[in-house]
């Protein structure tokens, strides 16, 4: 008789975590080309990492025509909508070209939705290896730095500003 209670109480249990479940994206499905002084740049290897509570790494290298993908990276969080959490994500995309690396892509994401980085619209990027320097914008609060640009509109009358070390 004990058996079949605790049988039914942990298929009970087991369907009740399941039922507060909730899908977070820690870092939306990105296209994109990569160039360099303007031309594409194939063979580009690109690595991604995602921080949240662990790093994930994953990594593409560019077609002959510049072009990369990255699927979207998703987690689910059994008690996100028992306990309130802030979510948080480290975002990171370094590119390796001739033996030089560039950082093209940094931020930290902090809404779980899907596109919540492109304003929902999907996230096809151009970035240009040859910069100078890297641009920051705020879209949705959340700061991204990068030698991209996209279709997005950053958040009003907000900008980012890079100290020098000296300051």
């Amino acid at each position: 008789m004990n058996k079949i209670i605790i049988s039914i109480l942990l298929v009970v249990f087991s369907y009740g975590v399941y039922a507060v479940s909730v899908k977070q994206c820690l870092f939306s499905e990105m296209t994109g080309v990569v160039s360099f002084e303007g031309k594409p740049a194939a063979g580009v290897k690109l690595v991604r990492m995602v921080d949240y509570n662990k790093k994930q790494y994953d990594e593409t290298i560019t077609d002959e025509d510049g072009k990369f993908y990255f699927p979207a990276i998703y987690r689910t969080n059994l008690i996100g909508k028992v306990l309130p959490m802030q979510f948080a994500v480290a975002q990171n995309i370094i590119a390796y070209k001739d033996n030089d690396e560039f950082l093209i892509w940094e931020a930290t994401k902090m809404d779980p939705a899907a596109n919540s980085e492109s304003r929902g619209k999907p996230l096809a990027v151009t970035c240009e290896l040859a910069l100078e320097e890297l641009s920051g914008i705020l879209v949705n609060g959340d700061v991204i730095i990068s030698r991209c640009n996209w279709d997005v509109e950053a958040d009003e009358a907000k900008s980012i500003s890079f100290f020098d070390e000296d300051i």
